[in-house]
């Protein structure tokens, strides 16, 4: 992510925010995990982008809905090797 995506980012995830109740930290760190799952799962599909979405929690169930691919296809782009 760049600067203009990154501040696009937080003015969405303070927006999302806002509507949520209880704790203001706790709303803008789920609101942000939201917003940063949101932009991953529009860029096109590679090994970086379905680790970043294990590391923030996203399901294999989720990724493979998102990009239509099978689970089987996405453990082989994981076990591709960029040479």
């Amino acid at each position: 992510m760049d600067f203009k995506e990154m501040q696009s980012s937080m003015k969405k995830a303070v927006s999302l925010a806002k509507e949520m109740e209880g704790d203001w930290q706790a709303r803008m760190k789920l609101a942000f995990r939201s917003i940063q799952v949101e932009h991953y799962m529009q860029q096109p599909i590679s090994k970086e982008i379905v680790e970043k979405l294990l590391l923030h929690g996203v399901s294999y169930r989720r990724i493979s809905k998102n990009f239509d691919i099978s689970r089987k296809g996405i453990n082989s782009i994981m076990a591709f090797d960029n040479e």
